[in-house]
């Protein structure tokens, strides 16, 4: 049995899901010192924010039955007394903490206190049940809970819970998380632990699911392991993390080998699945671009402009430098006249170009002949075709990467036996490394490829 320790089991009941938007209307703190609650302190607390209908409904507190009762500033010295040099003890610990902690924190009081989580160590010592939420958990194990999704009766229930778990730790598991360092308890208790543990140390990218096994979120590392536990440190209480963190139930991951290739895997499902919580990076799509008009005295004009989302364009380029060069070098190499090609202006440069309207520039100027030149140039471009290959290493000593930059785009991503050659590249490609190429990916592999031509074969 866990030796002598002071415990504060906590339970909450709050107007929402989030500690950054929410308020708590009711706590439960009792003391257990290892054997028995040798104190108790409950109470009602005035969220200053009305109670939704559908909470109301599930724990039968109304916004009539806090009207009277102390606002949390009026509790937060006896609550942080409580609290003060215990264990915090609460089934889903990370939910119980985030809102106790930000409370007391905007009252001037720091809670800094060790965690223990009934959903894991239950998980740990009563293994196989068919659910570990704390209703069907106490039902598997005959403990009986009076006020369901009350405070106090979730207390009472978490209590008892907690003895049974004090007697049937056999393996260290308590003395395991309190130990110092230790990071479990900051993970979502809804995901198994067993597939944070298969998590590797290698780059690669991994996928939160949700609870139906959607894909709700893509992310790349070096370090797969760490990157994924760094999700879930810190005390980042706003709406959007804490509901990202409840709706991730499960985990997986997929190796790359290097790091380039987990940015364009990332990339790549990112654009095949749109994941809920992947917010649509504005760098995949190209900022600007060169395109191509006929003006109302019929020259064609070259013209670099910010370009929409979705647009076509003849050439795309990350900023108005790069476009500014491309342009430049068709005006020098085919003697375009730079009068009218239109160079970006922002809002702050408004001057308007209408020099082919001018009578005096169209008697200087042969549309036709502009016109050919115009087109020469917008063929030339269109003639910039590349094909080429980045070899990497792979996964293992017996494989080696490959990323086939085909025809001006990210064509395929995979891997290859380090005794096969790329020319047959074809080959060996299979239906599941074709990828969904954009300007993002087509942009970090043609650096990639000028900063490393050592790994680059042309094809």
């Amino acid at each position: 049995m866990e030796g002598r320790k002071n415990y504060a089991i906590v339970d909450i009941e709050t107007t929402g899901a989030y500690a950054g938007g929410s308020r708590m209307t009711e706590i439960a703190v009792l003391i257990h010192d290892g054997v028995q609650v040798v104190e108790e302190y409950h109470t009602l607390i005035n969220p200053k924010q009305s109670i939704p209908h559908y909470i109301q409904v599930l724990t039968g507190i109304s916004d009539d039955m806090v009207s009277d009762a102390p606002e949390f500033e009026n509790v937060a010295a006896k609550v942080f007394s409580l609290l003060q040099d215990k264990i915090f003890v609460a089934h889903n610990v990370g939910f119980d903490y985030s809102f106790v902690h930000s409370q007391l924190r905007e009252c001037g009081y720091y809670l800094r206190s060790p965690k223990l989580c009934t959903v894991r160590l239950s998980r740990k010592c009563f293994p196989g049940l068919p659910s570990y939420s704390l209703g069907k958990l106490c039902q598997s194990l005959g403990i009986a809970i009076n006020d369901r999704h009350r405070a106090y009766g979730d207390a009472r229930a978490t209590a008892v819970l907690f003895g049974r778990i004090l007697s049937a730790d056999n393996e260290g598991h308590i003395q395991l998380q309190l130990k110092k360092g230790y990071k479990e308890h900051r993970l979502p208790s809804q995901v198994p632990l067993s597939e944070f543990e298969q998590l590797p140390e290698r780059p690669g990218v991994y996928f939160f699911r949700d609870k139906h096994g959607k894909l709700i979120y893509v992310g790349k590392a070096i370090n797969i392991r760490k990157r994924v536990h760094s999700h879930f440190t810190g005390n980042n209480t706003s709406q959007r993390r804490q509901l990202f963190i409840k709706n991730i139930s499960h985990i997986d991951f997929e190796e790359t080998g290097t790091e380039l290739m987990a940015l364009l895997k990332e990339c790549h499902y990112i654009k095949q699945h749109w994941p809920e919580y992947n917010r649509a990076l504005k760098q995949y799509e190209p900022k600007f671009g060169l395109i191509d008009y006929v003006d109302n005295s019929g020259f064609i004009r070259l013209c670099i402009c910010r370009l929409p989302v979705g647009s076509r364009a003849l050439c795309y380029f990350d900023n108005v430098v790069e476009a500014t060069q491309c342009l430049l070098g068709l005006i020098d190499r085919f003697g375009l006249d730079s009068r009218l090609c239109v160079f970006y202006r922002d809002r702050k440069n408004t001057e308007p170009v209408n020099i082919a309207s001018n009578a005096e520039v169209r008697n200087e100027i042969v549309a036709a002949v502009h016109n050919s030149r115009i087109e020469e140039a917008i063929a030339s471009l269109e003639d910039q075709v590349t094909s080429f290959v980045v070899v990497d290493k792979g996964r293992n000593a017996d494989e080696k990467s490959y990323i086939y930059y085909k025809n001006n785009k990210v064509y395929a991503l995979g891997f290859m036996a380090t005794d096969e050659t790329v020319s047959g590249i074809e080959d060996y490609i299979k239906q599941e490394d074709r990828c969904h190429s954009n300007f993002y990916m087509c942009q970090l592999v043609k650096k990639y490829a000028a900063s490393y031509p050592q790994q680059v074969q042309l094809l």
